[in-house]
């Protein structure tokens, strides 16, 4: 059952199924194999994750076994001469999961890294720029969704995002009240290309937040009887990516602030500190113990919690700007 874990529905599988589909389609738009699609002087290109946008219509936790999961709905419009924005919909039985792409095309540097590339003209003269669809909606959202593309540019530049969701907790520079450092690993964080992928920042961050609200109990005064990780489900995710974490190089979370309320939106921040990497945003559903739940579910939601992991140029044990 590797699209499960021990909440439900996987993230990391989710994120990771999403973005090998992404890549299929910019194949399938462009007419060639993924490993014809390069530069001018022929240097190959990969799909570098700049921006994700999630949206659920039920927490995660709601996919339980022998659920199936089908996607209907995969498709991706050239966003810029070297970007592409896909918008995936996987769905179970009624539920609908939406992932939403922006990726750029990127090409190895002498130095190891990656940089943004064009695509040689032949290829180029295939990937019309599209103007992307304002305000469509993701997982069914109530909120006009902002260009994802504005908002991944607003992120890099730090300047402010006009969004509900992401923009005001984004913007946030407190002092952390927690943090905890970790080193990806190269045999499970990290892809063929070198970069850590983008589906493990948000297994890193939700761990982190696992181990701070139950070293701090905030778990048990929200009301959950259980372990942070069945006591809790993602219901939307919003991530920037700044740069990638060069293997070896470790990075932090920092919890910024907790704050509840009964029946009410509750909102968590934390950031994760790295040499690059993204900032994310996360609302989190939260089950109180004792609330049914149908096929022995954990209890069912009383309280949101928002999330915020924020990723800046910084390595353990460096200063905080």
């Amino acid at each position: 059952m590797p699209h499960l874990d021990a909440g439900g529905l996987s993230e990391n599988w989710l994120f990771r199924a999403a973005g090998d589909l992404h890549w299929e389609a910019i194949t399938r738009r462009l007419g060639v194999a993924s490993h014809e699609i390069e530069t001018a002087d022929r240097k190959r290109l990969y799909p570098m994750v700049i921006a994700l946008r999630a949206r659920y219509g039920a927490p995660l936790a709601a996919v339980r076994e022998n659920d199936v999961l089908t996607w209907s709905h995969v498709d991706v419009v050239p966003c810029g001469g070297a970007c592409a924005r896909g918008l995936l919909v996987a769905r179970v039985g009624e539920l609908r999961f939406s992932v939403e792409l922006l990726t750029s095309f990127a090409q190895r540097k002498e130095d190891g890294s990656l940089g943004t590339a064009l695509p040689a003209a032949r290829l180029g003269a295939r990937w019309e720029v599209a103007v992307p669809e304002r305000g469509f909606r993701l997982g069914g959202a109530r909120e006009p969704a902002v260009d994802l593309a504005e908002l991944a540019r607003a992120a890099r530049r730090g300047q402010p995002m006009a969004d509900g969701f992401c923009g005001p907790a984004l913007a946030t520079g407190r002092p952390p009240l927690d943090q905890v450092a970790y080193q990806p690993s190269p045999y499970a964080d990290y892809n063929g290309v070198g970069l850590l992928y983008f589906a493990s920042y948000v297994t890193i961050a939700a761990g982190a937040e696992r181990h701070m609200m139950h070293r701090r109990g905030w778990a048990s005064r929200a009301g959950a009887a259980t372990d942070w990780a069945l006591a809790t489900s993602p219901v939307r995710r919003d991530l920037f990516f700044h740069a990638n974490l060069p293997l070896g190089e470790s990075i932090r979370t920092e919890l910024l602030a907790v704050e509840e309320e009964l029946d009410a939106d509750a909102a968590l921040e934390d950031r994760i500190v790295g040499a690059g990497g993204p900032t994310i945003k996360t609302r989190l559903r939260l089950r109180r113990a004792g609330a049914e739940q149908p096929d022995g579910a954990p209890g069912g939601a009383s309280l949101m919690a928002d999330v915020v992991s924020r990723h800046a140029v910084l390595p353990v044990g460096g200063q905080r700007p």
